[in-house]
C-alpha cells in the first residue's frame, strides 16, 4: 500500500471518528433536552407536595364527592367544546400549507394528537407521531412542521387572549398589566408585519391577518371552555366568580406550557393555588383532580383507542369535489402542452405572462384553465381577465372568492376588463378603475392626423439618427441584448415582477422581437406578446445614450409588421390612470407608488402619442379593505425583484 492511499485511508478514519463524535454529542443534547421537562416536572411535583403534605387528604377526597353529576356533565359538554376548538387549529394550519388532507380528517388528527400530547408530555414530539399515524399520507417532517405550527400558534394565540383577560380582570400578579400590554404590541407589530411583508421577514411565513383572526377565536373558544369545565367542578364551599376563574387558569395553564411537563403538572396546581388565595387549598385541589380527569384522562384514553384503531380512511382524501384551485408553473423554456395551448387561446396575449414562472394557472372547478394569478399577503390576486372567453363570469367569481378562502385570503381582480368589472359589482364586490389599455387596429394605422404629430416629430428623430429597424429572427444577438437588459436594470433599480414584463431569454422564442440598430449596433429591442387573439406590448429596453425617438420607430416597425399579417388588435398595454375620488387612503398610496416605479408620466406621453383607443381596467374585491390591501399586495408583487439567479443564468 502506498503512502497516498494510507493516508486517505488514515484522513476517512479521523472523519468518521468525527462525525461519530459528533453524532455522540449531538445525541447528549437531545437526551438533554427531553430529561429538561422530566427534571423540571419532578422539581414541581415536590414543591407541589411539600405545600400540600400538611393539608387534610381526607378533606380533599370529601370536597370531590359533592361534585355532583350534572357537574361532571357540564364540564364534559364544555371540555368537549374545546377540544372542537383544538381540533379546528390543525383545520387552520392544512388549510394554510395546502396538505390537500380534507378538514374533517385534519380536525380529527388534532383532537387526537392533542389529547394525548398534553397527557404524556413532549408536546412537538408525541403529537407529531400522532398525527404521522392518523394521517399516513403525510411523512414524518410534515407531521412535525404542522405540530410546531399548531404549538407557535397556539401559544402566541394564548399569550393574547390572557393579555385582553389580565386587562379586563383585575390581577394582584405584579407587573402583569406591563406584561399584557407588551403582548399586545407585539401582536399589532406582527399583524402590521403580516400586512406591509419587508422583504427581510419573508422568510418567517407571517399568517394572513384571517387566519391570525381565526387562531385568535380558537383559542378564546378553546380556553374559556376550559377554563368554564374547570369552574363546573368546584365543589361545595369553592365559590369563585367565572370570569376571575378563567383568568386565573389562563395563566395557570401558560406556566403549565412553559414549563413542558406533561399536563403542565405541578405548576398548573402551583400557579392556581396562588392565583387563589382566598379559596381553600382542599376544594380547590379536589377541583383540580376532577378537571384533570375529565379535560385530561378520560380523553387521553380516547385518544389511544382511536390511535390504535387507525385512521380513517374515507375521511383522508379532500374527496372528488376539487373546487378551484391555484396551481403553480415553473418558468421553463418549454411548458406543458394545455398550458401553452391556454395561452394561444386566451382572449388577451397577456397571459403569455404566465411563463414567466411569477404567475399560477387558476383552475375551475371543473379543472378549466380560468385565470392566471398568485397568492400574496392578505390576498389572492387574479390579473387580467379570464383565460377564456365561455366561463360564466358570476360563477367564477364565486369559486375565486371560495379559493381564497381555502387560505384565509380575499380575492382581488387587478385590471380587469369592463364586462369582468360589471360581473364583480352584480355581485356586490367593489370595483374602481385604476388604469387605461391603449390598442390600435394594425390593418388601419396612418402616421396622418394632428393627433400624432408628436409621433411624427420623434420618428423624424430616429431616421435623422440613422435608427435602423428590423425583425429579429432565430440567431438572437443574445450578448448585446443582455447588455442593454442589464443597463436598464441597473438604471430602474431591477427587473418588475407579477404584472410586468421580465427579461429572460428563454421567454424570447415565444415572442416577437424588434431591434433598433445604430452604427450595426444594438441600441434597443422591443418585444410583443403574440397569441391567436392579438399582439401585446411586452418589454421596452433601450440604452440609456440611445437617440430620441428609437422607441417610437421600434413600435411603429411592429405595428406595421402586425398589419401586413392581417393582425386586427395589438395592446399598447395599460398605463396607470391618476388619483380617483373617493379611493381608500392604502388604495391612494399604493396607487402613486405603482406611478413612481411603473414611469407612469412618461408611459402615457409615449402610448397616447401613437393615439390609440383606450379602454378603462378596474380593480374589485369584495370589500374596501380587501381593495385597499390588494392594492398594497400587488405593489409589493410588482416591486419585488426577480430571485437571485433566474435573470442571470445566461450573463
Amino acid at each position: 500500500m502506498d503512502d497516498s492511499s494510507l493516508n486517505g485511508r488514515k484522513r476517512g478514519f479521523a472523519t468518521a471518528l468525527a462525525r461519530s463524535a459528533e453524532s455522540g454529542l449531538d445525541l447528549r443534547r437531545m437526551a438533554l433536552r427531553q430529561l429538561l421537562p422530566f427534571g423540571l416536572t419532578l422539581g414541581l411535583v415536590i414543591l407541589l407536595w411539600q405545600r400540600i403534605e400538611g393539608l387534610d387528604v381526607a378533606y380533599i377526597y370529601a370536597s370531590l364527592k359533592t361534585v355532583s353529576l350534572s357537574q361532571w356533565f357540564g364540564a364534559a359538554v364544555f371540555s368537549t367544546i374545546s377540544f372542537w376548538a383544538l381540533g379546528r387549529y390543525d383545520g387552520v394550519v392544512h388549510r394554510l400549507i395546502g396538505t390537500g388532507v380534507s378538514i374533517k380528517a385534519a380536525e380529527r388528527s388534532g383532537i387526537t394528537s392533542i389529547a394525548l400530547s398534553q397527557t404524556v408530555g413532549l408536546g412537538v414530539v408525541s403529537s407529531a407521531f400522532v398525527r404521522w399515524r392518523m394521517l399516513p399520507d403525510l411523512s414524518l417532517i410534515q407531521a412535525v412542521r404542522i405540530s410546531a405550527i399548531v404549538a407557535v400558534s397556539f401559544l402566541s394565540a394564548w399569550a393574547v387572549v390572557a393579555a385582553l383577560i389580565v386587562l379586563t380582570v383585575p390581577m394582584t400578579t405584579p407587573w402583569a398589566d406591563w406584561i399584557a400590554w407588551l403582548v399586545l404590541a407585539v401582536a399589532g407589530m406582527f399583524s402590521a408585519l403580516s400586512v406591509l411583508r419587508p422583504s427581510f421577514m419573508m422568510a418567517l411565513h407571517i399568517p394572513p391577518l384571517k387566519a391570525m383572526g381565526a387562531f385568535l377565536a380558537l383559542a378564546l373558544i378553546d380556553t374559556a371552555a376550559a377554563g368554564i369545565a374547570l369552574w363546573m367542578v368546584m365543589p361545595e364551599g369553592c365559590d369563585v366568580a367565572l370570569l376571575p376563574l378563567i383568568a386565573a387558569y389562563l395563566l395557570a395553564l401558560g406556566a403549565g406550557l412553559i414549563s413542558s411537563a406533561p399536563g403542565g403538572m405541578g405548576a398548573f396546581e402551583l400557579t392556581l393555588l396562588a392565583l387563589l388565595p382566598t379559596l381553600e387549598a382542599e376544594p380547590l385541589l379536589a377541583a383540580i383532580l376532577a378537571f384533570r380527569t375529565i379535560y385530561y384522562a378520560v380523553p387521553a384514553v380516547l385518544a389511544a383507542l382511536v390511535v390504535i384503531r387507525g385512521p380513517n380512511k374515507r375521511r383522508l382524501a379532500a374527496g372528488p369535489h376539487e373546487g378551484a384551485k391555484l396551481r403553480p408553473i415553473k418558468s421553463a423554456p418549454t411548458l406543458p402542452p394545455h398550458i401553452a395551448k391556454t395561452i394561444t387561446d386566451a382572449p388577451r396575449a397577456e397571459a403569455g405572462l404566465l411563463r414567466q414562472g411569477r404567475l399560477s394557472l387558476i383552475t375551475s372547478d371543473q379543472g378549466v384553465a380560468a385565470a392566471m394569478g398568485a397568492s400574496s399577503g392578505q390576498s389572492l390576486l387574479v390579473l387580467s381577465d379570464p383565460l377564456a372567453q365561455k366561463l360564466d363570469h358570476t360563477s367564477l367569481l364565486r369559486s375565486l372568492k371560495a379559493l381564497a378562502n381555502q387560505s384565509f385570503l380575499s380575492p382581488f381582480l387587478y385590471k380587469a376588463g369592463g364586462r369582468w368589472a360589471v360581473a364583480a359589482r352584480h355581485a356586490g364586490w367593489q370595483v374602481l378603475p385604476i388604469a387605461r389599455e391603449g390598442w390600435i387596429d394594425p390593418t388601419g394605422f396612418t402616421l396622418s392626423g394632428s393627433d400624432k404629430r408628436q409621433l411624427r416629430r420623434k420618428l423624424r428623430q430616429a431616421e435623422t439618427a440613422g435608427i435602423e429597424i428590423r425583425e429579429a429572427g432565430a440567431d438572437l444577438p443574445l450578448p448585446q441584448m443582455q447588455r442593454i437588459a442589464d443597463n436598464w436594470c441597473s438604471l430602474r433599480g431591477g427587473e418588475r415582477g407579477f404584472s410586468m414584463g421580465q427579461w429572460h431569454p428563454d421567454h424570447l422564442p415565444h415572442a416577437r422581437v424588434y431591434l433598433a440598430r445604430q452604427n450595426h449596433d444594438v441600441i434597443g429591442f422591443l418585444t410583443l406578446h403574440e397569441n391567436a387573439s392579438e399582439q401585446a406590448l411586452d418589454l421596452m429596453r433601450m440604452c440609456a445614450d440611445a437617440p430620441d425617438g428609437t422607441m417610437h420607430a421600434l413600435l411603429v416597425f411592429a405595428i406595421a409588421q402586425a398589419g401586413r399579417e392581417g393582425c386586427t388588435r395589438l395592446s399598447l398595454a395599460a398605463v396607470p390612470l391618476e388619483g380617483q375620488m373617493d379611493e381608500p387612503w392604502l388604495f391612494h398610496r399604493a396607487r402613486l407608488k405603482l406611478d413612481q416605479i411603473t414611469g407612469a408620466a412618461g408611459l402615457r406621453q409615449f402610448k397616447t402619442s401613437f393615439a390609440p383607443r383606450w379602454e378603462t381596467l378596474y380593480a374589485a374585491a369584495p370589500s374596501r379593505i380587501a381593495l385597499a390591501l390588494g392594492a398594497l399586495d400587488v405593489t409589493r408583487e410588482i416591486c419585488r425583484k426577480a430571485e437571485a439567479g433566474v435573470l442571470s443564468k445566461h450573463r
